[in-house]
């Protein structure tokens, strides 16, 4: 293991989607941490506005799960991700407001009669955002609320080896060391 430490890491790198950088932590012990590459999150901000900037045809509702889908994938790829909160919270801006710029050339109507209508105070322990309602085939009222990316859930990453060595077919038993993430990253960037 001591062969795979990362031992000069500048500016970091992207591997995977995600940017692998070492930061000091608060026992003032360097450690490698994964977060979202600024790049990424610029891409899916401007997708987002692209969608957004126009498809005034699409019903409300179907935009919303739209955004939703988009949104939830991009929260589960960056669920292991670490200081993540102030990239969503910006994402979470973009979308809210274009949505909002969106419903008022839908509608033609400026944005603080739609807040009146369609935004909802939150309940406990979520995050304000637009409860948008609609009429399903069967006369009912069908709400659907714009996801938010801060009240995403987030785990932590911990790696183990396997018990054997996968590829080789013979009842190989191998000395195995469980590892958490740290050292794992140690080890890609010696690669």
């Amino acid at each position: 293991m001591d062969k795979s430490h990362i031992t000069h890491v500048d500016d970091g790198f992207v591997f995977l989607g995600h940017r692998i950088i070492r930061r000091r932590g608060s026992s003032g012990r360097m450690s490698v941490v994964s977060t979202i590459p600024k790049e990424k999150a610029k891409t899916f901000a401007r997708r987002l506005v692209e969608t957004l900037s126009g498809n005034h045809e699409i019903a409300t509702v179907d935009m919303i799960d739209s955004l939703n889908r988009q949104l939830a994938s991009w929260a589960a790829f960056y669920k292991f991700t670490d200081f993540t909160a102030r990239t969503f919270r910006r994402i979470d801006t973009v979308a809210f407001w274009k949505m909002a710029h969106w419903l008022a050339q839908k509608f033609r109507s400026r944005i603080k009669p739609l807040m009146r209508k369609w935004y909802r105070v939150p309940e406990i322990g979520h995050s304000k955002t637009w409860l948008i309602y609609s009429r399903s085939n069967q006369g009912n009222a069908v709400g659907k609320a714009l996801r938010r990316l801060v009240t995403s859930q987030k785990l932590q990453f911990r790696w183990r080896n396997p018990e054997r060595n996968p590829y080789i077919y013979r009842d190989e038993l191998r000395n195995t060391v469980t590892s958490r993430y740290h050292d794992v990253a140690m080890a890609m960037g010696q690669g």
